[in-house]
């Protein structure tokens, strides 16, 4: 009966919707296969809900890959329709949106055992970075690439085809034909919208339907690049009226000198992928940093420090300008990346401190140089200022032994106060150790483990030099990671510590050795605590605290639409429904399912506090960005 009523052709374009279909639905078996162990414990209770509400994030996807493929299949009165060379064009507009498809969701197979994220428009940046090289990824992950032409190709082979008792197609106009036409054309416009909602489905509507753990799963690929293309679209809040607001995120600093009449300098280091998991002297074992371990008894360490992005590019304007990584894209590729911000840079320069920053990579990477010129005077250095380019690793850059050795040359010629901050990037992928070197470090259970070995004893190296020099007695250094990476425990990949990074102050003059367990500190508090290390009581704007007199601060973070706020052992996360979620969980909970997630009444008050803060925070953040008014006017 169906058959008789739907046209030949009609039928056919629907089965070849229902191949993409097929190819989305076995896509996210495939993803959360790949993944298992990175999602929640109660993985198999949330699976049927992601299956079953990925189809709506997968029919919007189709809908725009697909989007020339529906139009030609489905023009009314075609004469060409039963044509080969008619059909060969819908074949290969079909398959360009599924290839398209592919490689856009494959990418996210390993990106999300990094990121714990979908990638979304900041994808093309990565690729474009000269430093950046994507012949590494497709050596590192050949297995992949090779399973998806296999795909591919037996999607080819599974294409419907026009045949010859399918060329019988009626070219006349007819009432029929037409209500097939425009009852297609509205399925597809719903189902490019997501459904009948005043708004298109965006990738945070995810956690509308399962647990925030599962977002990633239940999205996919296309829809998050789809989000993030909108990368200035968040609204103003109006939680709190302004001066509450103001009350509650306390962005207005001005800090007191932690040292009278005194000006060090301030050397900042950061590592690249050092997650906590890494370092020994934060998990009470031997683990891939020596050096760094034998440093931090000799600093003032605390334990509790968060990333306020999970990447590079998301991490370093927390860093410098105290700004967290609250959007669907990072804030340098956003909309909002000519918006005035001034850094600790800025404040610096200003009094009388020589600003550098150094990265051994390409001038320009992943917009650094930019980024921070735009924040402040600063003088950049990168791999065009390096004396020597056969120290090239091949990849990224300047090998980590060869380059800190030259910062530390370049620092011995700085007009003193000085603010300097070095980047490293050897422990980056495709995680390379010198030829000479290799023999030197051990394996890990992970690739990284061997270049994180490499990249402590270039920190021993270079702290060796700086000892030898004049300037390393009135100096104060800051040494940290951009993000977390690959782990072995469960624990590092749970909302919260997933963004555990080191963060230790190491000076023998200025700091005594000591341990603060009861701290919860983040990036953001590194800006307004440098600031009371330098004695520069200027009025800023900051998201963060100073380490050196609040009792307590907090980490802020978005991740798959979710607002996150880290006061450990808490995390707190709201969407953008409003929904409010809250769970303990201990270091020594390595186990994600011990979580509590039940509490007591006042804990339940602690949770009503933690929740204004975190949308007065929110409120802030969106509302200045918006207006370009995240600085103090002189």
């Amino acid at each position: 009966m169906l058959k008789s009523i739907i046209d030949n052709g009609f039928q056919v374009w629907l089965k070849r919707v229902l191949l993409a279909f097929f190819t989305s639905f076995l896509f996210r078996l495939i993803f959360v296969a790949y993944n298992f162990q990175y999602f929640s414990p109660n993985g198999f209770a949330e699976l049927p809900k992601v299956l079953f509400y990925g189809l709506l994030f997968d029919f919007q996807a189709w809908v725009y890959l697909l989007a020339l493929f529906h139009l030609l299949s489905l023009f009314p009165f075609n004469p060409f329709l039963n044509k080969k060379w008619f059909q060969m064009i819908l074949k290969i507009t079909f398959f360009v949106g599924v290839f398209a498809f592919i490689i856009i969701n494959s990418i996210d197979l390993e990106f999300f055992k990094l990121k714990n994220r979908r990638t979304g428009i900041e994808i093309f940046s990565l690729m474009a970075d000269k430093s950046n090289p994507i012949s590494s990824y497709f050596i590192s992950f050949w297995y992949i690439i090779i399973a998806l032409l296999l795909l591919f190709f037996g999607l080819v082979k599974l294409y419907p085809q026009l045949n010859a008792d399918d060329t019988t197609i009626d070219k006349k106009f007819s009432i029929k034909k037409m209500a097939l036409f425009l009852m297609a054309v509205i399925i597809l416009f719903l189902g490019a919208r997501g459904g009948m909602e005043t708004k298109p489905i965006r990738s945070f509507d995810a956690s509308r339907f399962v647990s925030p753990e599962w977002s990633a799963a239940t999205i996919n690929s296309f829809t998050q690049l789809l989000t993030s293309l909108n990368a200035g679209a968040i609204s103003q809040l109006y939680y709190f009226d302004k001066k509450t607001c103001i009350a509650i995120a306390k962005p207005y600093k001005s800090e007191p000198a932690l040292f009278s009449k005194s000006k060090p300098n301030v050397v900042l280091i950061i590592l690249e992928s050092f997650g906590r998991d890494y370092c020994g002297f934060l998990n009470d074992t031997i683990r891939f940093t020596p050096f760094l371990d034998s440093l931090a008894k000799k600093s003032l360490i605390f334990s509790n420090a968060y990333s306020n992005g999970a990447t590079s590019i998301e991490s370093l304007p927390a860093i410098f300008t105290s700004l967290p990584s609250l959007l669907d894209v990072p804030y340098i590729n956003s909309n909002f990346q000519n918006n005035t911000l001034r850094g600790v840079h800025y404040y610096l320069n200003k009094n009388k401190y020589d600003c550098s920053f150094y990265y051994g990579a390409e001038n320009g990477s992943m917009g650094f140089q930019n980024f921070l010129k735009t924040s402040g005077p600063m003088k950049y250095y990168g791999i065009n200022e390096y004396p020597n380019k056969t120290d090239y690793d091949g990849s990224w850059g300047i090998w980590d032994d060869k380059y800190l050795q030259y910062y530390a040359k370049e620092l011995g010629k700085k007009q003193q106060p000085f603010f300097s901050s070095v980047f490293t990037l050897s422990s980056h992928h495709p995680y390379k150790v010198p030829k000479n070197l290799e023999l030197q470090f051990e394996e890990g259970d992970l690739p990284i483990h061997k270049s994180v070995r490499y990249a402590d004893y270039s920190l021993k190296l270079f702290f060796e030099q700086c000892e030898k020099q004049d300037w390393f007695k009135n100096t104060v250094f800051i040494i940290t990671a951009d993000h977390s990476s690959y782990s072995t425990t469960e624990y590092f990949y749970s909302p919260s510590g997933k963004f555990e990074v080191p963060l230790l102050f190491y000076s023998p003059k200025y700091f005594k050795p000591q341990t603060i367990d009861s701290m919860t500190v983040s990036h953001c508090d590194i800006f307004p605590s440098i600031m009371s290390i330098c004695g520069i009581r200027d009025s800023f704007v900051s998201m963060g605290n100073n380490v050196f007199k609040t009792k307590n601060s907090y980490s802020l973070n978005y991740e798959n639409g979710w607002y996150q706020l880290t006061q450990y052992p808490y995390c707190l996360r709201i969407n953008q429904e409003g929904k409010v979620k809250m769970h303990m969980q201990t270091k020594q909970m390595l186990v994600n399912r011990d979580a509590v997630t039940v509490f007591n009444d006042s804990i339940l008050n602690y949770k009503k506090e933690l929740t204004d803060i975190l949308k007065a925070k929110q409120q802030f953040y969106n509302n200045r960005l918006i207006i370009n008014q995240f600085y103090i006017k002189e």
